[in-house]
């Protein structure tokens, strides 16, 4: 009967993880709602725009300022961002980037963002890739 019991955890648990999806997409097929590809932003006809601008159409969840963090720390949480895996600034950097740069850009919940960047990204990452 344990072993039953074992098994059948061992088989929901495998079946489980078969249709994860990280924020890269890299367990399974690539989850959209955590990526906005070359393609979207081509077909964004935003000519000589920024990546703020850019997101704020195309995922404007990416952007969401959170509540803050602590009672002893009321400053609001916001994402990191990211410019080729090197640290570039809060969300109002993203105003300074042209979107003709960028190839790519992910956003990466708190939770990950923590464990991959550190303490201080409770708001989430979003990763410019550029060409």
């Amino acid at each position: 009967m344990r072993l039953a019991i074992a098994l059948l955890t061992l088989a929901a648990l495998v079946a489980g993880c078969g249709s994860m999806q990280g924020p890269s997409g890299t367990a399974g097929n690539l989850d959209k709602h955590y990526l906005i590809t070359y393609e979207e932003i081509k077909a964004s006809r935003m000519p000589g725009g920024n990546a703020y601008d850019l997101i704020a159409q195309l995922r404007p969840s990416f952007l969401r300022v959170r509540g803050p963090a602590s009672a002893s720390d009321l400053t609001p949480v916001q994402a990191m961002v990211y410019l080729d895996g090197v640290r570039y600034g809060k969300l109002e950097s993203l105003k300074t980037l042209n979107i003709e740069q960028i190839r790519e850009i992910e956003f990466i919940n708190a939770s990950d963002a923590t464990t991959r960047y550190g303490t201080d990204h409770l708001g989430g990452a979003i990763l410019i890739h550029t060409r």
